[in-house]
């Protein structure tokens, strides 16, 4: 969470929210699970 006046410090706001979705990213590519086994093709059970 980030907690500031409105309209002032907007770059560093901009930046914490560019970050923020930067790691949201990665944890949501972290988290996909496999449907498919990738070296067999089978569906997994």
């Amino acid at each position: 969470y980030y907690v500031d006046t409105v309209g002032r410090n907007q770059k560093v706001i901009a930046q914490y929210i560019r970050e923020q979705l930067q790691e949201d990213m990665v944890c949501d590519q972290m988290t996909l699970k496999e449907l498919v086994d990738p070296f067999t093709g089978n569906p997994y059970k």
